[in-house]
């Protein structure tokens, strides 16, 4: 459950630091007061998309952190270290959105993306908004709706993942079946491709080593007027190197015996002489062999003039690239080799993981259609204690191929009139028919998932009189099993709460700010009946409504 949150530089909320109970909290304050901007805070939270715009000052950083209480929900510690984050209790959950629009999340103070806070945070918090009633019309509603009633996970999970491998031998069968086909053709293709850099017999290195060669060759007379003269200035000439380090080595073994630092120079000097006397042989040994060749030029040559044009015609970068081509080819020639052999396996396997999946579909599918009823009956019994006697439900049910979710199409149809057969929602009810419907919905599934926090933004829209007081007594009843905070416009809704939070806007400042505050006693007891008769009548309706909160309460 959600223990603490704070708020920094978010829209119209410039500080917040709210400290949340168990049970049902209830949030009230006029219209545009920023009671729905403590949802879109929490909503960062669980991974929705950041927006500069935002930020109350957009020259600082906004920042929302979450400090949420995991220890009576052990099972999302799998959860937690299939996305590699310390399970800890509490859980820090913080995000941060930065002047330029950039965002950073964090686990437990483990950097996260997006995907996982929304993995996480979806595992702890519900929230319930009026736009989201029209997910009510979506063709994974009632499915979702089926799977968390009936607690489809564990099939789920071994139908996901059974399909997951269908699919792969799926795209396996298709590739060998789309090589089958090509035939001969491809064969041959591939078999020029292969010949041609085969009998290139390439090597690695080679063309950094051929083209020093080629340097080498066509600037031969240049080279070889370069050492002569090296060779005469090493060792050939009357002043040499080789004969003044010679000299200077006779002189320095006279010296080496009057003193150890003159000894030392001696051992540097005839190191210098021995080093200079080999790379005198070398230099003209090179100077006597090196010549001119023509043909290994025109060999040189031929071969870099190849070696390109296979790189150009392959798009590689380098000599490796075309024997890794080379490799792949010759990989290829022998799946065709095979090719018939291996799609007969692959027909094969894909019969078997198709059957597999068909399996756990039908376990799924049974599973569902089993829960049909109990969800009807739930539903119509909280429907009917909603003041909705005459509602009516039905589910529509068709097979279908298979896909990710299963082998299964399910629509639930609704009518509040008595007379009028049940539809699709979007073509028979009204907002307050939907709100009610949604609040059975929630109600029921409440006593299915182990959610820590539920919060509901005017659900109770819609509705009124004795209505409200029998949706106020269901929110109190889900609240005993969960965190539920209900943001509400109804006096009869905000009288249950055991937490009564009030949001107003501040005009003190230079700029208007939405506050927020715990009501307590009379303060509590004005502003709901603030909410029944306005600023003006009030005063005479607090009696009514300290008799309200007595019979709630008891």
């Amino acid at each position: 459950m959600l223990r603490h949150l704070e708020v920094q530089n978010y829209a119209l909320i410039d500080q917040l630091d709210l400290h949340l109970a168990e049970g049902l909290t209830v949030i009230t304050g006029e219209t545009g007061a920023g009671k729905s901007i403590l949802l879109g805070a929490i909503s960062l939270l669980l991974g929705q998309r950041a927006d500069i715009k935002s930020l109350y000052d957009d020259q600082k950083k906004c920042v929302i952190e979450g400090t949420f209480s995991v220890a009576a929900y052990p099972h999302l510690k799998d959860i937690f270290q299939q996305e590699d984050i310390d399970f800890e209790d509490p859980c820090l959950i913080r995000r941060e959105i930065n002047p330029q629009g950039k965002s950073r999340s964090f686990i437990n103070d483990t950097p996260v993306t997006l995907e996982s806070m929304k993995r996480i945070g979806q595992e702890l918090v519900d929230i319930h908004s009026q736009q989201d009633n029209g997910w009510m019309g979506h063709p994974d509603f009632a499915l979702e709706l089926v799977d968390d009633f009936a607690q489809n996970q564990v099939l789920k999970v071994g139908y996901e993942k059974a399909f997951k491998a269908f699919q792969i031998a799926l795209q396996h069968q298709e590739q060998l079946a789309q090589k089958s086909k090509q035939g001969n053709q491809a064969i041959d293709f591939l078999q020029f491709q292969w010949d041609e850099l085969d009998k290139a017999q390439l090597v690695e290195g080679e063309y950094e080593q051929l083209s020093e060669q080629l340097q080498r060759l066509q600037n031969s007379e240049q080279i070889l007027e370069k050492l002569a003269q090296l060779a005469n200035y090493i060792s050939l000439s009357e002043a040499s190197a080789l004969e003044q380090i010679g000299q200077a080595r006779q002189l320095s073994q006279s010296l080496s015996k009057w003193g150890q630092s003159f000894d030392q120079w001696n051992q540097r000097i005839q190191s210098l002489w021995i080093e200079l006397k080999d790379l005198s042989a070398e230099v003209e040994s090179e100077a006597e062999s090196f010549q001119s060749d023509p043909i290994a030029l025109e060999k040189c040559q031929k071969r870099l003039d190849l070696l390109n044009r296979l790189l150009q015609k392959y798009q590689t970068k380098d000599i490796l690239g075309l024997i890794d081509l080379r490799n792949q080819f010759e990989e290829e020639l022998a799946q065709f080799e095979h090719v018939d052999q291996a799609l007969e396996e692959a027909n094969l396997a894909l019969i078997e993981a198709e059957k597999l999946t068909q399996e756990k579909a039908i376990l799924l599918q049974k599973s569902r259609l089993e829960s049909l009823d109990s969800i009807e009956s739930v539903l119509l019994a909280s429907l009917q204690q909603l003041g909705m006697p005459n509602a009516q439900l039905a589910w529509e049910v068709q097979s279908t191929k298979l896909t990710k979710t299963g082998q299964d199409k399910i629509q639930l149809l609704f009518s509040a009139n008595k007379g009028l057969a049940p539809k699709p929602f979007k073509q028979i009810a009204s907002g307050g028919e939907l709100s009610r419907l949604m609040l059975s919905i929630k109600h029921l599934l409440a006593q299915k998932r182990a959610l820590p926090t539920l919060i509901l933004d005017e659900i109770d829209t819609g509705v009124s009189g004795e209505i409200a007081i029998k949706m106020g007594q269901m929110l109190t009843q889900m609240s005993q099993n969960h965190q539920l905070i209900a943001i509400t416009h109804l006096p009869q809704i905000a009288v249950t709460g055991q937490t009564h939070w009030f949001v107003y806007k501040n005009h003190e400042g230079e700029k208007t700010v939405s506050s927020i505050k715990t009501l307590v006693g009379e303060e509590r007891i004005d502003e709901i009946a603030k909410m029944i008769g306005g600023q003006s009548g009030y005063v005479d309706l607090k009696e009514n409504v300290r008799k309200l909160m007595k019979s709630n309460a008891s």
